[in-house]
């Protein structure tokens, strides 16, 4: 399965998720050794839907003796957080995490499973109706969508 990214990253951007990361880490009392920094830069700086296998690869090419339960873990620790989300299974591909919590929209392919990130404007207004008619906190929103890409179409 392929991610689709359809932003050019954003320094400013990758500089503060890796920081929150980092900061929620050190909230919640864990060390901050050089492997979770790994492992939380590579996620700042992915625009993909990463399983954790991709992750493991991605971090071992920096640090090879890194072990997959190291990977695992700080994964599992920053989705507990709140500062990556689970994505439901995409079929084989199995768990993908969601990277950027701002609010926007996750068009998957159900033919070649690529995921697909859409900003709206209109999602601001979307939250404040929700926050008005139920003073319900929401600290991370995205829409999914299923359906079949143009690539996909053409085929």
């Amino acid at each position: 399965m392929v991610t689709q990214p359809v932003t050019v990253p954003n320094v400013e951007r990758i500089h503060a998720r890796y920081k929150a990361m980092l900061q929620a880490l050190r909230r919640a009392n864990y060390r901050i050794t050089p492997q979770r920094m790994a492992v939380c830069q590579f996620l700042a700086e992915t625009r993909s839907h990463p399983t954790p296998s991709e992750i493991y690869h991605a971090v071992k090419e920096q640090f090879p003796t890194i072990s997959r339960a190291t990977v695992y873990n700080t994964v599992a620790v920053l989705k507990d957080l709140g500062e990556i989300i689970e994505l439901p299974s995409g079929g084989s591909a199995g768990v993908r995490y969601e990277t950027d919590i701002t609010p926007h929209v996750n068009l998957t392919c159900m033919r070649c499973g690529r995921i697909f990130d859409v900003a709206l404007e209109d999602l601001d207004s979307i939250l404040h109706e929700i926050d008005a008619r139920t003073q319900f906190n929401v600290t991370s929103f995205h829409i999914e969508g299923y359906g079949v890409c143009p690539d996909c179409q053409e085929a």
